[in-house]
């Protein structure tokens, strides 16, 4: 049987955590998934995103914005326009993406 305090399993584990804890919330890979389409305003990201309420929404992205995984940029226009963006750090996701989407093309019908 596997030793579970095990370097090798530590490391996985630990890692597998952090990539967890920033991008499993329930909205999360959502409002991902259409920053690395796009830059978006926040009432395209409400509209695109459905289901997800403005808290959550506002909460979702401020968390991000500190992970450094999206930026935020405010115009100072009357009234400000906010858009959202995806980061360097934030693109290189697009692996996750490729590979749940090869996961779930194989699985959809089961």
């Amino acid at each position: 049987m596997d030793d579970p305090g095990a370097p090798g399993d530590d490391y996985c584990g630990q890692s597998v955590r952090t990539t967890i804890g920033m991008i499993g919330g329930k909205w999360t890979m959502l409002i991902l998934f259409e920053l690395l389409q796009s830059e978006r305003r926040y009432a395209d990201l409400q509209r695109r995103v459905d289901g997800i309420s403005q808290k959550v929404l506002s909460e979702e992205l401020k968390r991000l914005v500190t992970e450094g995984l999206v930026a935020r940029v405010v115009v100072p226009t009357t009234p400000p326009q906010v858009t959202y963006s995806i980061t360097e750090h934030g693109r290189s996701l697009d692996t996750v993406f490729a590979a749940l989407h090869e996961w779930g093309h194989g699985h959809h019908d089961r």
